[in-house]
């Protein structure tokens, strides 16, 4: 049975947060090759409008689509749904997955996928004008994990080099990439959630993180008031577990526009036996925390999807 009902019931009887609502980020589509997007499932994204729109009441809901499809038609007709049914939405922007999967996977088609970088500005130009409001906010994922990865591909793990990655010739993590994307949402009044598991105060032993985590309080300050840092409970060999008390101490220190959380099924090893109370744990210690965003995925486990796979499939 997917979990959606169950953390809908959950978050429902717990409430939104006064006087802004707390924002609800459900992941709907990576780029996998079964996805919703490529395989243009209208009715299963009305579905899950219908099913997201039963937490509107207490929450602000946002589908979060990875925009770096070869095929933008079919991107499209679920960002037509969104809007037509009045739900903002969230586009990634700079993202492991733009890496992982759109340098990878024929059917996807990254700006910069070595960089990670998922939509060009033009395109997000144009689905801004598009889209106007329903198009709210962009995600920032993994980019310190993903240049840790990197990083360590050079040095002492090239056997975690991807079969088909295609790799940056200088670093992953660039600020120049990340200013542009938060000028964009400053000038278009838009909401970014900056999203990692690799994080200083649990990683203290990665000495370039310290610089990297210099730079992105730099571009908050530059940006204040639109950044808000999410903790991703994902962290590889259930290393997010024993965190629940204190995550936060990772990204509660950012000054941003608040502090969240990134609530994955990967928190466990096998995504697909993550007891959903473990997810419900984590987001109901995120409202005890007043976080202002949680963010969910993989869309496999919330909403009844395949389990995403790389290859082309139904």
């Amino acid at each position: 049975m997917p979990a959606i009902p169950i953390l809908i019931t959950a978050l429902a009887m717990a409430g939104g947060a006064e006087p802004a609502k707390v924002k609800l980020v459900f992941s709907i589509d990576q780029g996998f090759g079964n996805g919703i997007v490529v395989n243009r499932d209208v009715e299963g994204m009305k579905r899950i409008i219908a099913a997201l729109d039963t937490l509107r009441p207490a929450y602000d809901v946002y589908p979060l689509f990875e925009p770096q499809v070869k095929d933008r038609v079919s991107l499209e007709k679920m960002l037509d749904l969104c809007a037509a049914a009045d739900m903002p939405f969230v586009l990634d922007a700079y993202s492991s997955d733009a890496m992982t999967l759109g340098t990878s996977t024929a059917h996807n088609a990254p700006a910069d996928g070595p960089h990670g970088i998922a939509i060009s500005l033009e395109d997000l130009t144009r689905y801004k004008k598009r889209y106007g409001r329903h198009l709210a906010g962009l995600r920032f994922m993994e980019i310190m994990s993903q240049d840790f990865t990197v990083r360590a591909i050079r040095s002492t793990n090239p056997e975690w080099k991807g079969k088909d990655w295609k790799m940056p010739e200088d670093d992953f993590w660039q600020p120049r990439y990340a200013r542009d994307f938060l000028r964009f949402a400053r000038d278009n009044r838009m909401f970014v959630q900056w999203s990692d598991w690799h994080w200083l105060r649990f990683a203290p032993w990665d000495t370039p993180l310290k610089q990297r985590e210099a730079d992105i309080r730099r571009l908050l300050g530059e940006f204040p008031g639109i950044v808000i840092v999410t903790y991703a409970n994902n962290e590889p060999s259930e290393q997010s577990v024993p965190r629940l008390m204190n995550w936060h101490e990772a990204v509660a220190p950012f000054v941003a526009a608040g502090f969240g959380l990134s609530d994955q099924s990967w928190l466990r090893k096998d995504d697909t036996k993550c007891p959903i109370e473990d997810i419900v744990a984590w987001a109901k210690r995120a409202l005890e925390l007043k976080c202002p965003l949680i963010q969910f995925e993989p869309a496999w486990y919330f909403f009844k999807l395949p389990r995403g796979t790389f290859g082309l499939g139904d």
